[in-house]
This record gives C-alpha cells, sequence and structure tokens, in this order.
C-alpha cells in the first residue's frame, strides 16, 4: 500500500516525457522570394486560394511542387503578401523535418499585427538577420520585405543597429517615412489556447529601449495560410489539434479524481513526497538545460547562413521576368560566379525555347547563351547556358535575397 503514491508519480513522470516538446519554426526572411498580390473584389475563399496559387504559379521560375509557400493576409486589406521558397533551400538551412513543428512561419512575421498611422517602414531583426517591412496606413500587411543577413562576427545590440543603418541607406523609400531603430526578437510562445506570441526588445540609438509583446492574432483559416506547409497539412493538423484538446480534457479530470483518490495516502508520506519531488524536479531541468544548449548551438549554426546559392538567384530572377509561359525551369545551377545553367522543358515545342534564348541574348547583362534543344513529339527540353557580361541590377519589389561573396560558386538553386 506504501508503494501506490510513488507509482503513480512515475506513471505522471512518463505521461510528461511523452508529451511533445512543442516549437515555432522561424525561417531566415532573406530565403524567400515575395509577392504583393491585389485581390478582385468578390471573390470566394476557395477562389482567393486559386487566384494567389495561380499568380504564383506564374511568377515563379519554379514548378509548385519544389516550392513551399504561404501568405499572410487581413480584412482590412485588399491585397496578400506572398512569400515562396525551394524545399532545397529550407533543407539546407536546416528545416528537413517539417512535420515537427507546432508552427512554420518566416522569420519577419513576429511583427505582424502592428499598424502605422503613415507610410512606414519597420525593421525587426532575428538570429542574425534584420529585414525592413514596408507598411502603409492602417494595413498589417506589408506591401514589400527587404531581408538581409547581420554579417558581424558577434550579434550585439551596436552590430544590429550598425546593419540597421546599412540595409536603409540601401533601401528606395519612395513615399515610405523609416522608423527609428529595431524591433529584436527575444522569444517566442505559445500560450495555453494555441495562439503564438512574440517577445522583442526595441532598440535605438538613443538610451531608451522598449519591450513588445506580440500576440500572431488570426483566424485559424489565417493562421495556417501563413503557414509554409500545404493546405492538407494544415487541415490534417488542425483536426488533430482539436481531438488533442478535448483528451486532454478528458486526461485533466481523469488526473483529478485519481489524485482525490490518492490524497489520503499522500498525506501519510508527504515528507517523503517532498523529497520525491525535489529530486524529480533537479533530473527534469538536467535534461531540459542539455537541450537549450543545443538548441543555442543549432541556432548559431543556422546564423551562419550559406550564401552559396544567393547569387544564382538573382541571376535567374533577372531572366525569369523574360520567360514566356510556356518554358519551365527543371533545373538551374551555377559554376561560376557570372554563370548560370539551365535544364528546361516546353510542352509547345522548340519555338518559345529558340525565341525566348534569343530574349535572353538581347539583354544588356548578357554576354553569351548557348542553348541545346531535344524535341520528342511536341515537348521540347533544353540545357541552356548563359554568361553574364555583368551583374544584373537587384529587382524592387517581388523577389528579394541577400547578395552572395565572391567566392561561392557550384550550387544548385532547385532539386
Amino acid at each position: 500500500m506504501s508503494k501506490n503514491p510513488v507509482k503513480s508519480s512515475r506513471i505522471l513522470e512518463r505521461l510528461q516525457e511523452k508529451i511533445p516538446d512543442l516549437k515555432v519554426g522561424l525561417v531566415p526572411p532573406d530565403a524567400f522570394f515575395t509577392r504583393k498580390v491585389e485581390l478582385p473584389e468578390g471573390l470566394s475563399k476557395d477562389e482567393r486560394l486559386a487566384f494567389i496559387q495561380l499568380d504564383l504559379e506564374g511568377n515563379s521560375p519554379f514548378p509548385m511542387d519544389q516550392l513551399v509557400w504561404g501568405f499572410v493576409e487581413d480584412t482590412k486589406s485588399d491585397y496578400v503578401f506572398v512569400y515562396a521558397t525551394p524545399k532545397q533551400r529550407l533543407r539546407k538551412l536546416g528545416f528537413d523535418e517539417l512535420s515537427s513543428y507546432y508552427q512554420l512561419f518566416p522569420a519577419f512575421i513576429s511583427l505582424h499585427g502592428m499598424e502605422t498611422d503613415k507610410p512606414t517602414v519597420r525593421f525587426v531583426a532575428q538570429n542574425g538577420y534584420i529585414s525592413a517591412l514596408f507598411l502603409t496606413p492602417g494595413n498589417p500587411v506589408p506591401e514589400k520585405v527587404v531581408a538581409r543577413k547581420v554579417t558581424a562576427e558577434l550579434l550585439t545590440d551596436d552590430s544590429y543597429l550598425a546593419a540597421r543603418s546599412k540595409l536603409l541607406d540601401q533601401l528606395n523609400l519612395g513615399g515610405f517615412k523609416a522608423e527609428a531603430g529595431v524591433w529584436l526578437h527575444q522569444k517566442t510562445d505559445i500560450l495555453p489556447n494555441g495562439s503564438v506570441q512574440f517577445t522583442h526588445r526595441h532598440l535605438s540609438d538613443s538610451a531608451s529601449e522598449g519591450m513588445n509583446v506580440n500576440a500572431l492574432d488570426l483566424s485559424t483559416d489565417s493562421l495556417w495560410a501563413a503557414d509554409l506547409r500545404d493546405s492538407s497539412y494544415a487541415s490534417q493538423e488542425n483536426n488533430t489539434r482539436q481531438r488533442s484538446k478535448i483528451l486532454w480534457k478528458a486526461l485533466k479530470f481523469s488526473v483529478i479524481a485519481a489524485i482525490l483518490l490518492l490524497v489520503f495516502q499522500l498525506l501519510i508520506f508527504i515528507l517523503d513526497g517532498y523529497n520525491h519531488v525535489t529530486e524529480k524536479t533537479v533530473f527534469e531541468l538536467e535534461p531540459l538545460a542539455l537541450q537549450v544548449s543545443n538548441k543555442i548551438t543549432l541556432a548559431d549554426r543556422l546564423n551562419q547562413s550559406t550564401e552559396e546559392d544567393v547569387k544564382p538567384f538573382l541571376l535567374m530572377e533577372s531572366i525569369n521576368s523574360i520567360r514566356p509561359d510556356s518554358v519551365y525551369f527543371d533545373k538551374v545551377r551555377t559554376n561560376a560566379y557570372n554563370i548560370l545553367e539551365i535544364d528546361g522543358q516546353s510542352p509547345e515545342g522548340v519555338t518559345p525555347v529558340n525565341a525566348f534564348a534569343q530574349t535572353v541574348d538581347q539583354q544588356p547583362f548578357v554576354a553569351n547563351v548557348e542553348t541545346t534543344p531535344r524535341t520528342v513529339q511536341t515537348r521540347t527540353s533544353f540545357e541552356m547556358i548563359i554568361t553574364f557580361s555583368e551583374m544584373p541590377p537587384e529587382p524592387e519589389g517581388g523577389f528579394v535575397i541577400k547578395e552572395e561573396s565572391d567566392e561561392e560558386t557550384g550550387e544548385e538553386t532547385s532539386e
């Protein structure tokens, strides 16, 4: 009889160990290419999603099945902000098991919901990256996001402020005004009701600093629209969470009933129970401390952003804007800083391929184009080697990436 309280405590301890460690994944913001998509009035929910997906598919250099993507929306906005990145790039950043995350967002979403009363550029930083969000009055959905990696060896408040100043010098503000300072992301919490909350610290050149706790106040549909995983996963996971809430409530009632039955036995062994709880706390904190250390190590590694495939994205975007709808890219790679090799296809034969190659060759920053087409029935596959005479200008708006260093070569940008 005296062993029953000990056995019950061990059962509860084992149950607690089986509860998964919930975490929110924040993908570095310079991994994405982005688009502001204007929405026609009167679209239903399904029509809106189809319209957004069609727009992304028509402007993406990759097939949709090679991308993870999402968008942020709001009832106050007549447009949505869409972001996407190849699955291969996500894996390079360490996001292999996407299902292991409670939610998976681009990092700049941590300030979503904070509105302004005039056109404003707001800066937010997380884990060695800084983003500039272009916001219009009364609209929490950004028009544009520009992201850069913080290149300082040691990430301090001063290095983030210096990175903000450098990024500001590179921006074309137009009619927007830069907000003072930068919001530095401190932590992410998952609240008991399942919502996600971000805590920021405001850095500025003055001595004063402020704190901000920003809950991601989105409906269920908007939350999963912002998540990078597809709609089928979202539907399944949402159903699972609803069932888990019901099971958790049932478990809590069962535990309460068990506690009432054991209360008299626990009173008898209260001193022994106190010692046991103290030991249990020590044993629980030890693996948690190791886990925190491992997460810090992993975060430090993620902060060392690989710039190997950044310049190929810039080169590729410069020709993607003139790519006809009938030409698709299957694989893009580079073996030199100014050479882009493309494997692609066209279901409409060799004519659009040749026309596309001729158009590329006429660009002022292109030195030479070599094309090797192969036609089977009406489908043409091709290999194209483009030699650039100079780096094309970085486009404003949609596709925002970070320049790579000169020594980076030989990386593929898609599967």
